[in-house]
């Protein structure tokens, strides 16, 4: 995966905790975490090519393909946004394909603000970039929606405003390509295997249902014929779906991920076990561990019952801002970084 694209959590130091002693922490992968590794340049290309028309993808050099930025999104807005800037050759010009995946569960507010704030800061950036140029690139903006509540918003920039015709010469006028993965039908569903396992769980993370199909997302891993991809995309999905599905447990995970992987596929066969005896802790939300060493740094004792901590923990979890948990709870904000630090180690 890029070397641009970062995490809430990075799974090798996580591991590297563990054998320092820190055994009861915990691995979490946030929505935003697992979008950010999950959507590589391989998942991307194959995105843009299934989803998007074909009028406009045959225009495209795919060989052009690369990533770009690693995110416009400002970080008060990162518990309901995560971005992924791709560059192309579009009829041998520049342009740009822009992913902003919304992963909130409410109903969507404003989100073409959203995009269009981004586009521009993209357009000042060529600009910057490319000193001369006397054009600005097209930027193609991809919305990929992972929420709860069906899509039912337009996508054009001008259906947010209710003014006199007189008036609309002076609003931008655009539109954005909507993806609601959460309500995508399984036959939609297309790609490289790795974007059809994204897919899949992006649709299901928030089903009530969601343990029922866990063994048709994982008998998706058959389609792999690399093994490094294989191992990659089985440790991503396990910590990613332990982290986010309340009550899960991880026999259940083991269970599942066991029977898809017996049942076939020429690497199936010692992956999992592989997986488990590397000591990888699978980040199950049973209620946020905190090993003792780092309990004690932030000053919350083992088995400490306070119910503010327990809420600032629960606000980290669903990713509220951190100014909004310190106001809410009347901690201090230093004490709340630390703790955030010490269960999403890179999200600070």
């Amino acid at each position: 995966m890029p070397e641009e694209q970062k995490c809430d959590t990075d799974l090798n130091d996580s591991a590297e905790s563990e054998k320092s002693g820190d055994s009861e922490s915990k691995i979490y992968l946030s929505h935003d975490g697992f979008f950010r590794n999950a959507f590589d340049q391989t998942v991307a290309e194959s995105f843009i090519k299934e989803y998007l028309p074909p009028e406009i993808t045959k225009n495209m050099d795919f060989s052009t393909l690369t990533i770009s930025k690693d995110t416009y999104v400002d970080k008060k807005l990162a518990r309901c946004y995560s971005d992924v800037l791709y560059h192309i050759r579009f009829n041998a010009d520049p342009a740009y394909l822009y992913f902003l995946f919304e992963h909130k569960s409410w109903k969507p507010d404003f989100p073409a603000l959203q995009l269009l704030k981004n586009m521009a800061h993209i357009w000042e950036t060529h600009v910057e970039n490319h000193k001369g140029t006397k054009k600005l690139p097209a930027i193609i903006p991809l919305l990929i929606y992972h929420g709860e509540q069906k899509w039912d918003v337009d996508t054009s920039f001008i259906s947010f405003f209710d003014i006199p015709g007189t008036l609309r010469k002076y609003i931008p006028a655009f539109n954005f390509e909507v993806y609601d993965i959460s309500h995508m039908s399984e036959e939609d569903i297309r790609g490289v295997v790795e974007l059809k396992i994204v897919l899949m769980v992006f649709r299901y993370i928030f089903h009530p249902e969601v343990l029922s199909q866990l063994k048709k997302i994982f008998q998706l891993f058959r389609e792999f014929e690399d093994k490094n991809k294989f191992n990659q995309f089985l440790e991503l999905l396990l910590v990613y779906i332990g982290s986010n599905v309340t009550n899960v447990k991880a026999e259940q995970l083991r269970e599942s991920v066991s029977e898809a992987l017996k049942e076939g596929g020429a690497i199936m066969g010692t992956v999992f076990q592989e997986l488990l005896d590397r000591g990888k802790e699978i980040g199950v939300k049973e209620g946020i561990e905190i090993g003792v060493k780092e309990g004690k740094e932030i000053g919350v004792k083992e088995g400490d019952e306070n119910a503010m901590w327990r809420f600032a923990l629960s606000c980290i979890k669903k990713g509220i801002d951190l100014e909004t948990i310190a106001e809410l709870t009347d901690l201090p904000i230093e004490r709340i970084e630390l703790l955030k630090k010490v269960i999403q180690p890179e999200s600070v």
